[in-house]
């Protein structure tokens, strides 16, 4: 797991973006959609512009995201 603060979120947010890729804010939860015609039928789906698979990460006691080591390769 790789633990944000809120600046480490929108440095994430403007890094990981591309075609297949969006990623925003939903309140004070980080929402990362990416595009998968499966969505529409999906618990996580999510249409915006097509349809997708969101996952959302939600922010801690602590004030910060615990985001998967899947991630990590945005911050390199």
């Amino acid at each position: 797991m790789l633990t944000l603060t809120p600046l480490g979120v929108d440095i994430f947010i403007n890094r990981a973006k591309s075609k297949t890729q969006d990623v925003f804010w939903n309140n004070y939860d980080l929402v990362i959609w990416n595009k998968n015609a499966s969505g529409y039928s999906d618990k996580k789906g999510m249409f915006i512009k097509e349809w997708g698979l969101a996952e959302t990460i939600p922010v801690n006691e602590s004030g910060l995201w615990k985001l998967p080591k899947r991630y990590v390769k945005y911050f390199k």
